[in-house]
């Protein structure tokens, strides 16, 4: 499950699909960090080609802390994917029931509220079905789709930072959050893209021990399985 997971992203138009459920993760990323502090959420939207956009809104976070919701806005985004694919894949290696509900539930529920296109909302009603199978018919199968998810998330997630890289080498003319960033704040795209880069890489530095823990689990089922 964990390897079909992992492939799924570079597979021709069934990759596409499976992208929009980590572009869901992405977007609802930037909602978790910036509502709290009173920022707002106009809309979101998903596009058929796996891309989506947050529309949010900072003029209500107190001035003392906006610029520090403005970046966790900005890492939130491409950090949520492989973040809450870590967490998918622990709760499933762990045995654990209700760490891949919450996280499926906080998505699902999140992305539920702010969606506002057709496409979206169909996209979004279908995840949150997922999501509710998970919780209540709980079964060898759902730990499987669980495990796939998570995988799907981790390394489509990293695929996006690789890209993102990417374009930055070759100067192409994207829009992405880093870019985003840029416009609003005198910080280079590739200044912002290297502190968010630095940040997760302490936080995986800091989460080292269970982090170890889930990679070494999957390579020994991957040593099996060979």
């Amino acid at each position: 499950a964990v390897l079909v997971g992992a492939v799924l992203p570079f597979v021709p138009f069934v990759g596409r699909v499976a992208r929009i459920a980590a572009t869901i993760a992405h977007e609802v990323g930037h909602c978790v960090v910036v509502v709290p502090f009173g920022g707002r959420i106009d809309r979101i939207d998903l596009h058929a080609d796996g891309s989506g956009e947050a529309w949010v809104r900072l003029g209500r976070v107190p001035g003392a802390v906006r610029w520090l919701v403005r970046v966790l806005n900005l890492f939130a985004g491409y950090s949520a994917p492989v973040w809450a694919g870590v967490l998918l894949l622990t709760g499933v290696l762990d045995g654990s029931r209700w760490l891949p509900v919450a996280v499926l539930a906080v998505i699902g529920l999140v992305a539920l509220a702010f969606v506002r296109n057709w496409f979206g909302l169909l996209v979004v009603v279908g995840f949150d079905a997922l999501a509710l199978w998970v919780a209540l018919r709980p079964s060898e199968a759902t730990v499987l789709v669980v495990a796939a998810v998570g995988a799907l998330f981790v390394v489509d997630g990293l695929r996006s930072v690789v890209q993102v890289a990417r374009w930055l080498l070759t100067g192409a003319r994207v829009q992405t959050d880093f870019h985003i960033a840029a416009a609003e704040m005198r910080v280079p795209a590739v200044g912002w893209f290297v502190l968010f880069l630095a940040g997760n890489a302490l936080a995986v530095w800091l989460a080292r021990e269970p982090l170890l823990a889930v990679w070494d689990t999957i390579a020994a089922g991957l040593r099996a399985l060979v």
